[in-house]
């Protein structure tokens, strides 16, 4: 049995979690490839088992005799259905078919703000507020992109869970504040959307200040874990739940990221990749 673990991009962080599990996989006598800076159709031929940090194209899928582990191609209203079909209670969202639709969602859900969560984006570059009467509106792609209301007004912390193989790697807290104090005043909406102050610089790298380790309660890792199974065996691999806690304490889904999750944060902690080492020898041993 040969495993290909691939990444496009050789991030020093990504590479140590590889090598530690390559190890791991070879002391139990699986031989095991590591590819860097290929697209994975390039690599995929000949192993048994494909583990990529990105996506995995459906032409790889499809190759007989290979069973992968890695991220789709999925808009943010496919990936939210998603977690709804496999039992995850998600945020409230819709789509809108046009923009007077959408604007109507601040009426029909007695909302003061508006969340548009862009598809396809990444380190917070689709999140956008909408407020009422603003002078003008972003344009949106109203099929793939998402409008939700704020999970709770109160509390702005964003919970993240990555899972691998049917087990919690890591969770952690990001530290952010409520919107309300987050709107910058006497903003003219340039780019049709509200100006937000940032809770860390651009540039700063996050430390105690900005997030933590977050330990889930025993209901929410198992809830947790059950997702991870059931998004393995539909091919994912390395995943990302983005949470909120509703106000009546209920942990619910705002997102879920299934390519190139961010590593080099998670692989400061020794315990996540014999996590995921140990994930994968599972998965290996079961294939």
């Amino acid at each position: 049995m040969k495993i290909l673990l691939h990444s496009q991009v050789a991030a020093p962080s990504l590479l140590g979690r590889y090598r530690f599990a390559q190890q791991r996989l070879r002391e139990a006598g699986i031989d095991s490839e590591i590819r860097t800076g290929v697209e994975v159709e390039a690599v995929a031929a000949g192993a048994d088992v494909v583990v990529s940090h990105n996506w995995i194209p459906e032409a790889v899928r499809q190759l007989p005799n290979l069973r992968c582990l890695g991220g789709k191609e999925l808009t943010r209203p496919e990936h939210l259905t998603l977690l709804a079909s496999l039992g995850f209670p998600t945020m409230e969202w819709t789509t809108a078919p046009d923009l007077n639709a959408a604007l109507a969602f601040f009426d029909s859900w007695n909302a003061d703000k508006l969340i548009l969560k862009r598809s396809f984006t990444g380190n917070g570059h689709g999140f956008h507020v909408l407020t009422r009467n603003q002078p003008s509106y972003t344009a949106w792609d109203f099929e793939r992109d998402v409008i939700c209301k704020e999970v709770n007004p109160e509390c702005g912390r964003v919970y993240k869970a990555e899972l691998f193989g049917g087990k919690l790697m890591l969770g952690f807290v990001l530290k952010k504040e409520p919107l309300a104090t987050r709107l910058s005043p006497d903003d003219p909406c340039v780019n049709g959307c509200r100006e937000l102050v940032t809770y860390r610089e651009a540039n700063e790298r996050p430390d105690e200040r900005h997030r933590e380790i977050w330990e889930f309660s025993a209901r929410e890792t198992a809830a947790l874990e059950a997702l991870s199974a059931a998004l393995t065996l539909r091919g994912f691999g390395y995943v990302s739940v983005d949470l909120m806690h509703r106000p009546d304490g209920q942990l619910v889904a705002i997102e879920l990221n299934t390519g190139s999750v961010t590593a080099w944060w998670s692989e400061q902690f020794p315990f996540v990749r014999e996590r995921f080492a140990a994930s994968l020898l599972n998965l290996v041993q079961e294939n």
